[in-house]
């Protein structure tokens, strides 16, 4: 999976389910936050596959009243 393919499940599993600005604001953090892993010399593959399925992180973004998880976050 590539980080636009991670994107846009992250786009299409939240559509619908939380208010526009919300998905925008998720998807800036993970664009972000795959950013700034990248930029300290980590591979897109390896933050990938930290974070996980973008569906799981949709469903705990949902849970969670549309704030980014926690867990890809610590940190940063």
């Amino acid at each position: 999976m590539t980080k636009n393919e991670f994107l846009d499940g992250l786009r299409r599993a939240l559509n619908g389910q939380v208010p526009p600005p919300t998905v925008s604001q998720n998807l800036e953090y993970y664009r972000s936050y795959i950013a700034t892993e990248e930029y300290k010399g980590r591979s897109e593959e390896e933050i990938l596959e930290e974070l996980g399925d973008p569906r799981l992180i949709a469903r705990t973004i949902i849970d969670a009243g549309g704030q980014p998880s926690k867990s890809a976050g610590d940190g940063y």
